[in-house]
């Protein structure tokens, strides 16, 4: 329904990328995905839009052995009639949910409470960020970035930078004003201006509403990348950064940090890990040191290749989907993330909102 950071067209490009080089089989047998977006937002790439060419995806939906649902829909949506969820599902199709943001946002834009969110039977997974620890049930999968597409590979190592950092909210709200649905870009800007002021330079390129392709260009073309410094998690924007081998400034919180050991299998966190109020000598620092900069973005992108590629991460996607086919009801959370203790829930939801409220009263 809408446009979630370009997360599924880059999923479903993965997938079929990993299914034309034979390297993946769902219930056994080839495959083929698709991306039914409900409109064009003119943001992201696209495959079939209901709005324009209703007819196609009506047939794919009608062919398809899995359906999976981004976000906001469930068996009874109807935005994208005549496609009907729950009548598709009783005459054998799977169905998946995917959950990207926190349930008060789902259940906003659903037209639902939070419980009924929370409480929906269709098997679910959540994205590896902050959102997963709002739904204690759901399996956790990784976000992921096409390494190797030409927007996604780094600048020649003697390309001289355009900009010295490139920041690309999604949203320009206040740090303290929205606990997740934030970057904090106010606060963000002036810091990333004091830290050019300081170190004697002074360009900063903000993307903000525009394509994809521009907020790639753009940090490309900087010296350092700067994601999400408020709220504890890394987001696709941090991902993109590290992938063109850019040192990537964010906050990840304890809770972020297992997530990204756990996809990763690394035990390197690979970002400049730093809060917002901690941030601005930190990237005063990198500013003042161009072959520092140069040498953690090459670490950078050296860990995407190595720990946090797109067919690594499209096969796991197709382990679930044969899972899936299987027997729905494993599609469940992974033992090791589990949040099923009130000393769990504490440590992964309680004490993160503790230590931003006490951030903010400080401010």
């Amino acid at each position: 329904m809408t446009r979630l950071a370009g997360a599924p067209i880059r999923l479903v490009r993965a997938l079929n990328a990993l299914a034309a080089q034979g390297g993946g089989r769902i219930g056994g047998e080839p495959f083929e995905a698709r991306l039914v977006d409900l409109e064009r937002w003119g943001h992201y790439d696209t495959d079939v839009i209901f709005s324009e060419t209703p007819e196609p995806a009506v047939e794919l939906a009608r062919a398809a052995d899995v359906i999976h649902l981004h976000n906001y829909l469930d068996r009874d949506s109807g935005c994208f009639a005549p496609i009907d969820f729950h009548e598709l599902e009783k005459r054998g199709a799977r169905l998946l949910r995917h959950f990207h943001s926190t349930p008060e946002l789902v259940a906003s834009m659903a037209g639902a409470t939070p419980r009924a969110v929370l409480e929906c039977t269709i098997p679910a997974v959540v994205i590896a960020q902050y959102p997963e620890r709002f739904y204690p049930h759901a399996r956790v999968v990784p976000n992921l970035v096409p390494e190797n597409e030409p927007d996604y590979l780094p600048c020649a190592p003697a390309a001289r930078p355009d900009f010295d950092a490139a920041f690309t909210p999604t949203k320009l709200t206040s740090a303290w004003e929205d606990r997740w649905n934030t970057k904090g870009a106010p606060e963000t800007v002036a810091m990333l201006e004091t830290a050019c002021r300081n170190a004697g330079t002074g360009r900063i390129k903000v993307v903000s509403g525009q394509p994809l392709k521009v907020a790639l260009a753009a940090k490309r073309a900087a010296r350092l990348v700067v994601d999400d410094l408020v709220n504890g998690s890394y987001h696709l924007s941090g991902l993109e950064g590290l992938c063109l081998g850019k040192p990537t400034l964010a906050w990840l919180d304890e809770r972020s940090k297992l997530l990204l050991r756990v996809f990763s299998g690394s035990q390197h966190c690979p970002f400049v890990n730093v809060r917002l109020e901690d941030a601005g000598p930190v990237a005063e620092h990198l500013l003042r040191d161009p072959a520092l900069c140069a040498d953690l973005g090459q670490e950078s992108r050296r860990w995407i290749e190595n720990h946090w590629t797109s067919a690594r991460h499209a096969a796991a996607y197709a382990d679930i989907y044969t899972q899936l086919l299987r027997d729905p009801t494993s599609i469940r959370r992974q033992p090791e993330l589990a949040l099923d203790t009130p000393a769990r829930a504490f440590h992964a939801r309680t004490l993160p909102d503790l230590v931003y409220a006490a951030r903010r009263a400080r401010r």
